[in-house]
């Protein structure tokens, strides 16, 4: 069971392990391209896989009242989590997040982030951290590959124990919505519109502060 799990998402996992040595291999500046070439990685790899398929994502938006009304729970929960981490850093400000941080000072650079954190995340986190991660065998099996994924989400997105245990924050949402709803495509939905208001902020601020 254990070694089948391993196998299953070992070449995520090597991805994962290499994107994060190569934090501290490439020039900071640089890591931007480094991070939109990670996301395109997995999702090259998740669609000759077969664990995407965007067709039945996109088919997801007619599933009706309910699968939008799941989509904005998880979508608000997702918000909450972000606000949660946002006081907690407030509270303790000495204390260092490792969040990793793209730079976008350039038309370039801004358009790898546009798209490396507002569309891609959503489709290649989901479908690794909740869908592939996340087992139903049994309870137990449950909390443990939940907690497994929600920490490797984290040191995606930070490298600090501060910067991981706030990112697991992030994740609980989602993971909880894929759990109770055990479609992917609700926490795919609701992650996407979260990095859209999110990202998409500071695209437009950073577009309107360059005009």
């Amino acid at each position: 069971m254990f070694f089948k799990y391993v196998k299953a998402n070992l070449i995520p996992l090597i991805i994962e392990i290499l994107f994060i040595v190569s934090y501290y291999i490439f020039p900071k500046d640089d890591f931007i391209y480094v991070n939109a070439f990670f996301y395109v990685l997995l999702f090259v790899y998740f669609l000759i896989s077969k664990d995407l398929n965007l067709k039945e994502w996109f088919l997801s938006f007619r599933s009706g009242k309910k699968y939008w009304i799941q989509v904005l729970l998880t979508f608000l929960g997702f918000m909450l989590a972000f606000i949660l981490t946002t006081i907690l850093e407030g509270i303790f400000p000495g204390l260092e997040t490792g969040t990793i941080n793209l730079r976008r000072d350039t038309w370039l650079t801004l358009g790898v982030f546009a798209i490396s954190t507002i569309l891609f995340p959503a489709i290649t986190e989901e479908t690794f951290y909740r869908k592939n991660l996340i087992l139903f065998d049994s309870k137990k099996t449950v909390i443990i590959t939940t907690i497994l994924s929600m920490f490797l989400y984290a040191c995606e997105h930070s490298l600090a124990p501060w910067g991981i245990f706030l990112t697991m924050i992030w994740a609980l949402p989602l993971s909880l919505s894929y759990i109770k709803t055990r479609n992917i495509y609700v926490v795919m939905t609701a992650h996407f519109l979260g990095n859209l208001l999110g990202n998409g902020v500071d695209v437009i601020l950073t577009l309107i502060h360059w005009l």
